[in-house]
């Protein structure tokens, strides 16, 4: 599996239902979340609540991309192309679990979606292992090169595998692998 493909794929969809639920002519809060997300970006800062008809999946797009740090979805997508031909990082193995690191107190699971709940109720970072996922403490991410303390951590919402913000995630990806490449020697 390719991350940075995967996550592409991830912000498609996530796009594709951020247009329909702003669509929706149910009064709501989903749709109400949505306008509100739409409306944060310039272009739609004046959206009608009796307008959203009028949304294509271009401009659901154009949110998203905003909303990752990118001025344009093309520049998005082209930033995740190209991480996922050069980063060695992409294909997920066990760069993220090095050998030796058994000591670590940290949570294992077979589905994203439960991964990303347990960080949500209960904090950590999310990391992935494989077809797996992980949770661990700050410790661990300090252990692994990637300091605890870099305010990307947060951008990202502390998630490896379906990052808030795609530009922060890139700048931790490129500090990872330079510890990776550190620890390997």
């Amino acid at each position: 599996m390719n991350i940075f493909t995967s996550h592409y794929e991830f912000l498609k969809e996530s796009a594709s239902i951020l247009l329909k639920r702003a669509q929706n002519d149910a009064a709501g809060e989903e749709r109400t979340d949505a306008l509100a997300r739409f409306r944060a970006v310039p272009p739609y800062a004046a959206l009608s609540e009796s307008r959203p008809g009028a949304l294509q999946l271009k401009d659901a797009l154009a949110v998203v991309a905003a909303e990752n740090g990118y001025g344009t979805w093309a520049e998005l997508k082209g930033a995740l192309d190209r991480a996922a031909e050069t980063s060695p990082l992409a294909e997920i193995k066990d760069q993220f679990y090095p050998k030796g690191f058994t000591t670590y107190w940290n949570i294992w699971f077979a589905k994203y979606a439960q991964a990303k709940k347990v960080l949500q109720d209960g904090g950590g970072y999310l990391l992935p292992f494989r077809s797996q996922y992980f949770i661990v403490e700050e410790h661990f991410v300090d252990s692994i090169g990637i300091p605890h303390s870099l305010p990307e951590w947060e951008a990202i919402g502390r998630d490896w595998v379906h990052p808030k913000q795609v530009k922060a995630w890139l700048r931790l990806n490129e500090l990872a692998v330079a510890a990776l490449k550190e620890r390997q020697g």
